[in-house]
Protein backbone atom coordinates (compact mmCIF):
# COMPACT_ATOMS: atom_id res chain seq x y z
CA UNK A 1 0.00 0.00 0.00
CA UNK A 2 1.36 3.59 -0.77
CA UNK A 3 2.31 5.93 2.09
CA UNK A 4 1.33 9.16 1.72
CA UNK A 5 1.54 12.26 4.76
CA UNK A 6 -1.43 14.61 4.43
CA UNK A 7 0.60 17.30 6.25
CA UNK A 8 -2.38 19.66 6.36
CA UNK A 9 -4.36 21.38 8.75
CA UNK A 10 -8.35 21.68 8.47
CA UNK A 11 -9.29 24.74 10.94
CA UNK A 12 -12.96 24.26 11.53
CA UNK A 13 -14.15 27.46 12.90
CA UNK A 14 -17.64 27.69 14.18
CA UNK A 15 -18.79 31.55 14.93
CA UNK A 16 -21.14 32.02 18.26
CA UNK A 17 -22.55 35.27 18.90
CA UNK A 18 -19.73 38.43 19.21
CA UNK A 19 -17.16 38.10 16.89
CA UNK A 20 -15.06 40.21 19.13
CA UNK A 21 -14.64 38.20 21.91
CA UNK A 22 -10.75 37.03 22.48
CA UNK A 23 -9.85 34.09 20.40
CA UNK A 24 -8.98 30.97 22.43
CA UNK A 25 -5.79 29.20 22.01
CA UNK A 26 -5.95 26.36 18.91
CA UNK A 27 -6.52 22.86 19.93
CA UNK A 28 -5.75 19.63 17.16
CA UNK A 29 -5.84 15.98 16.81
CA UNK A 30 -3.69 13.54 14.11
CA UNK A 31 -5.23 10.18 12.77
CA UNK A 32 -3.92 7.88 10.52
CA UNK A 33 -6.46 6.23 7.95
CA UNK A 34 -6.78 4.60 4.37
CA UNK A 35 -7.92 6.27 1.72
CA UNK A 36 -11.40 4.99 0.22
CA UNK A 37 -12.46 7.26 -2.13
CA UNK A 38 -10.88 10.34 -3.87
CA UNK A 39 -12.98 12.68 -6.49
CA UNK A 40 -9.68 14.55 -6.97
CA UNK A 41 -11.50 17.09 -9.77
CA UNK A 42 -13.49 18.41 -6.47
CA UNK A 43 -11.20 18.24 -4.04
CA UNK A 44 -12.62 15.59 -1.73
CA UNK A 45 -11.12 12.54 -0.10
CA UNK A 46 -13.06 10.01 1.83
CA UNK A 47 -10.79 8.24 4.62
CA UNK A 48 -11.36 5.18 7.34
CA UNK A 49 -9.51 5.83 10.56
CA UNK A 50 -9.92 3.72 13.60
CA UNK A 51 -12.34 6.72 15.34
CA UNK A 52 -14.75 6.70 12.51
CA UNK A 53 -15.19 7.44 8.56
CA UNK A 54 -14.82 11.32 7.20
CA UNK A 55 -14.99 12.89 4.19
CA UNK A 56 -12.59 15.86 3.88
CA UNK A 57 -11.93 18.60 1.69
CA UNK A 58 -8.24 19.66 0.21
CA UNK A 59 -7.61 22.30 -2.48
CA UNK A 60 -8.40 19.86 -5.85
CA UNK A 61 -4.50 19.90 -6.70
CA UNK A 62 -3.45 18.60 -3.32
CA UNK A 63 -5.06 15.02 -4.22
CA UNK A 64 -3.76 14.93 -7.44
CA UNK A 65 -1.51 11.99 -6.51
CA UNK A 66 -3.93 10.12 -3.98
CA UNK A 67 -5.22 6.85 -4.73
CA UNK A 68 -7.69 4.81 -3.08
CA UNK A 69 -6.04 2.03 -0.55
CA UNK A 70 -2.94 5.03 0.54
CA UNK A 71 -2.22 5.00 4.08
CA UNK A 72 -2.58 8.98 5.40
CA UNK A 73 -2.38 11.06 8.28
CA UNK A 74 -4.78 13.46 8.74
CA UNK A 75 -4.08 16.97 11.33
CA UNK A 76 -7.41 18.76 12.29
CA UNK A 77 -7.48 21.42 14.36
CA UNK A 78 -10.21 23.86 15.62
CA UNK A 79 -10.32 27.14 17.27
CA UNK A 80 -13.30 28.54 18.98
CA UNK A 81 -13.22 31.95 17.78
CA UNK A 82 -16.17 33.08 19.86
CA UNK A 83 -18.56 32.07 22.81
CA UNK A 84 -22.18 31.14 22.46
CA UNK A 85 -24.53 33.81 23.81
Amino acid sequence: MKSLALASLIALTALFGNASAQMAPMSGHTMDGEVTKVDAKKGWVDIKTPEGRMKVHFPPATLENVKVGDSVTVELGMKKISSAK
